[in-house]
């Protein structure tokens, strides 16, 4: 397959798993959000209490307090942002064709999340992802498993535009208990205006990382 094609095919089966399949891909993409928040926690030295999962595609993750504010913020806005994070990673590892490389830092990450794991969901998501993961790296060869790499950032990437899309149509944000609302507490910046700049971050991130992938086409 050549590497244009691979691109392409990667970006259409990652667009159908991460938009018409959203009812199953956000209990894929919710580990992606909550991993977002986990990150930006560590890079901020703070320890997690709990990272937890709900039926409905839902989760929270809890650093262990005190937070200063200005940490809060970031690790507020690195849950929407946080799929598209880690899809931004995934493009640059790619453009260098460390496929392998993004998959034993998907494992890695996981390993390090599930520390953090609490309730019946969460060690049924984290641990089901892991071992697919697994099994691509170790079970699936070339060029197989480069298709399903590309496939997992271009996931990453749209899905979390796709879920934004979602949570503004479904005037989310407005909802007590969500990620805007917190930010809106802590800083009393409408929760509108931190879902705009949730939104323009995960278009912006897709639309940089998927030049990225493109160019290796």
């Amino acid at each position: 397959m050549s590497s244009s094609r691979l691109t392409w095919s990667a970006a259409l089966l990652s667009w159908i798993i991460a938009v018409p399949l959203w009812y199953v891909s956000r209990y894929v993409l919710v580990i992606a959000h909550e991993g977002g928040h986990a990150l930006l926690a560590k890079l901020l030295f703070r320890k997690l209490a709990s990272i937890t999962f709900n039926r409905s595609g839902g989760g929270a993750t809890a650093p262990k307090p005190p937070v200063p504010l200005l940490f809060n913020v970031f690790i507020g806005l690195g849950g929407y942002l946080g799929p598209s994070i880690f899809g931004l990673f995934g493009a640059w590892m790619l453009l260098d064709g460390r496929s392998e490389t993004v998959l034993w830092a998907s494992l890695g990450f996981l390993v390090v999340m599930l520390l953090a794991v609490r309730g019946v969901m969460g060690f049924l998501l984290v641990p089901a992802l892991f071992v697919i993961i697994y099994l691509l790296l170790t079970k699936v060869g070339q060029p197989q498993q480069t298709l399903f790499t590309h496939m997992w950032v271009w996931f990453l990437l749209i899905g979390s535009v796709q879920r934004m899309l979602l949570f503004v149509q479904d005037k989310q944000y407005d909802d007590t208990g969500t990620d805007p609302m917190i930010l809106q507490g802590m800083t009393s910046v409408p929760s509108a205006i931190w879902t705009f700049l949730m939104l323009v971050g995960s278009i912006a991130a897709l639309v940089y990382g998927g030049a990225l992938l493109l160019r290796q086409g």
